[in-house]
């Protein structure tokens, strides 16, 4: 059964239809990875035609299908601090950080998306400083 559910209260497209499970609560459909790699090449696509915002529109897709998948809110981050979206380019950097887990990786490529917003936000002293600990952190 499938219910309309409002942006508010999922953080979704309000046209987009939510599965309901039994008890009201929504569902995930059974195979979310080869969704959110479709989602993930249209985005690149997107982004390499100059369509950022639809971009970022798929991304965003893919983390309602996959929301604790550190990797997309980098993937977001990066969108967004092409788009010269500083705040949000820092704001979803963070919430890949607080995912990411043991992937220092992820953590890694977060930290230098915040360094790159604070170099254009001006404040060049923050972002050497974290340049200077993140390029060769190891854990």
């Amino acid at each position: 059964m499938y219910e309309r559910s409002s942006a508010a209260d999922q953080g979704a497209d309000p046209q987009q239809d939510v599965p309901i499970g039994p008890a009201g609560e929504a569902t995930k459909p059974a195979d979310t990875h080869s969704a959110t790699l479709a989602l993930l090449k249209q985005s690149k696509r997107a982004h390499a035609s100059g369509n950022h915002i639809e971009a970022i529109a798929y991304v965003e897709r893919a983390i309602r299908l996959n929301p604790r998948q550190a990797d997309l809110w980098l993937k977001l981050a990066e969108l967004h601090l092409a788009q010269r979206d500083l705040e949000g380019a820092i704001q979803y950097a963070n919430k890949t950080i607080a995912l990411a887990g043991s992937r220092i990786d992820w953590v890694r490529q977060a930290w230098m998306v915040i360094a790159d917003a604070k170099d254009q936000q001006g404040n060049a002293a923050a972002a050497t400083e974290i340049r200077r600990k993140w390029r060769t952190y190891r854990g």
